[in-house]
């Protein structure tokens, strides 16, 4: 059986970035069988661009779907757009993401190999310099020597059915709380669930182009500017939360055994 690519874009107050987006998509040299916006809870023109795009994806010959799911973060919209998908492969953007003409041409090329159950690709940020997309690029390679390497939500795939299998992202909220857990990290928990179950492989030439920005919590908004205490900030809770959610995943394989 052919497999078939359901594009799952989660979105909130998205107006300026995510007409961009769709008709990178529209320009794919092979065509997903459906894309998928997850509305987050938009109070912005988010909803009516997708609607106005139905039409072009139509001619195109891919379904355009927009759900409303006003109901917790990226990881919870995400689900919800995978319960409405009809793919046998999961591909995963950011709103503000420019995927290269051929990147679902890649995933599916990826997927050939039956034992992989989900791929990350390598992202590089537009509105950033040379300096930080360079060093930014190199943390994808170092990742793997401190096996800490992970799907990134703004460039990956993986079968559906292994989501399913491994429970997708149940149990992330109870673990959150257990070791005090800041950030979303998503991605994470369920890379490490997906390893569980087959081969997770990193794709260098499955490429994205991204904003670099951080979430402003109080406000729900992203923040165009951060300061460098910000940055390092994030770059070391990410690292110790990383570890924590390894620790976890290492002590509940012992406890399997």
């Amino acid at each position: 059986m052919a497999e078939k690519v359901s594009i799952i874009i989660p979105a909130l107050n998205e107006e300026k970035n995510i007409k961009e987006c769709l008709q990178n998509l529209l320009n794919q040299i092979e065509k997903p069988l459906e894309v998928i916006v997850v509305d987050n809870g938009s109070v912005d023109n988010t909803n009516k661009i997708v609607k106005s795009l139905v039409k072009d994806f139509h001619k195109s010959g891919i379904n355009l779907k927009i759900f409303y799911h006003p109901i917790g973060n990226q990881s919870n919209a995400r689900s919800f757009g995978i319960k409405k998908s009809k793919g046998t492969i999961i591909a995963s953007l950011d709103a503000e993401a420019l995927p290269n003409n051929d990147w679902v041409k890649r995933i599916l090329d990826h997927f050939k190999d039956k034992e992989i159950v989900g791929i990350g690709g390598i992202s590089s940020f537009r509105n950033k310099g040379i300096i930080l997309n360079f060093f930014y690029i190199i943390s994808f390679y170092l990742r793997f020597t401190i096996n800490t390497y992970c799907l990134g939500g703004g460039n990956s795939a993986f079968r559906k059915s292994t989501f399913i299998s491994v429970g997708g992202y149940k149990g992330l909220d109870k673990l959150r709380k257990e070791k005090n857990i800041k950030y979303a990290k998503d991605d994470f928990f369920l890379s490490k669930k997906l390893e569980d179950e087959g081969k997770v492989k990193f794709c260098p030439d499955m490429k994205v182009n991204l904003l670099y920005r951080i979430r402003d919590k109080n406000d729900k908004k992203y923040k165009n500017k951060y300061t460098i205490e910000d940055v390092l900030k994030r770059i070391y809770l990410e690292i110790y939360y990383d570890k924590q959610i390894n620790k976890y995943f290492k002590e509940k394989n012992k406890n399997r055994i």
